[in-house]
């Protein structure tokens, strides 16, 4: 009797449990407690291959236009990485002074260059070699000499002859300098008693044929000792005033 009395003890405790949960179960749940849950049925629209957010064909010619232009940039670069450096002893060779001077040793050396240093126990001259630096207790005498350049006079005054309205001055010049001299001009002025200018013109010497680095012939060049003849034509007004006397200015250059 007593395990059927035991079973049905459990019965009993497993009926009250059951009525207790589904009474707890009954009990109305405050809603507000949670948030709604808001369940979206329409779906993002797709965007088709056609329809791009940027223009994809613009960007790329961007692009490729930056990347030629990096590309310029290195190969700069590149070439500047490529020349050598010049240092100061080179500079010294490739300059060429302006004022020379002569400088005599006691060993019978003469030294041309620039002196561009001096004090009392030296000198340091510049020369085409380089700087050298010379003891004074050695040096016999010091010359100034300058490079060689062209020198042009006129050897006689020239012959004028006068017409009525022009006058034709014909002469003759030399080069007395120690280089040639290019495109030699004669310009001629005449002027009034009252030393005003009443007429003007120039002309070019008929010197020797020069050809130039630039490809121009010329032939109004007077190497070093040469002469050259010369022919200007001075056209004179109507109204022009008597010529008292005239005056003449030779220009020229030097090319190498």
């Amino acid at each position: 009797m007593k395990p059927f009395f035991i079973l049905i003890f459990f019965s009993s405790l497993i009926a009250q449990e059951a009525n207790s949960v589904k009474t707890d179960s009954s009990t109305s749940i405050d809603s507000t407690l949670f948030p709604e849950v808001i369940i979206e049925k329409n779906k993002a629209e797709k965007l088709t291959d056609e329809n791009y957010f940027f223009d994809f064909k613009d960007n790329l010619q961007g692009l490729q236009i930056q990347i030629d232009s990096l590309k310029r940039v290195i190969r700069v670069m590149e070439r500047k990485k490529a020349i050598p450096g010049i240092n100061e002893e080179l500079l010294n060779l490739i300059r060429i002074p302006e004022l020379q001077h002569r400088v005599e040793l006691t060993n019978g050396t003469v030294v041309i260059g620039e002196i561009i240093e001096e004090s009392d126990l030296e000198i340091i001259i510049q020369t085409t070699l380089g700087q050298l630096s010379i003891n004074k207790d050695k040096v016999v005498n010091i010359e100034e000499e300058k490079p060689p350049t062209p020198k042009i006079e006129l050897m006689s005054e020239p012959f004028v002859s006068v017409y009525p309205d022009y006058e034709e001055i014909t002469g003759m010049v030399k080069n007395s300098g120690k280089a040639r001299a290019d495109f030699v001009r004669i310009v001629a002025k005449l002027w009034t008693p009252e030393t005003e200018l009443a007429a003007s013109d120039s002309a070019f010497a008929s010197g020797s044929v020069q050809e130039y680095s630039t490809g121009v012939i010329s032939d109004t060049a007077i190497e070093a000792g040469a002469t050259a003849n010369f022919t200007i034509t001075v056209p004179l007004k109507e109204e022009s005033a008597t010529v008292e006397y005239r005056t003449y200015d030779i220009h020229w250059t030097e090319s190498d």
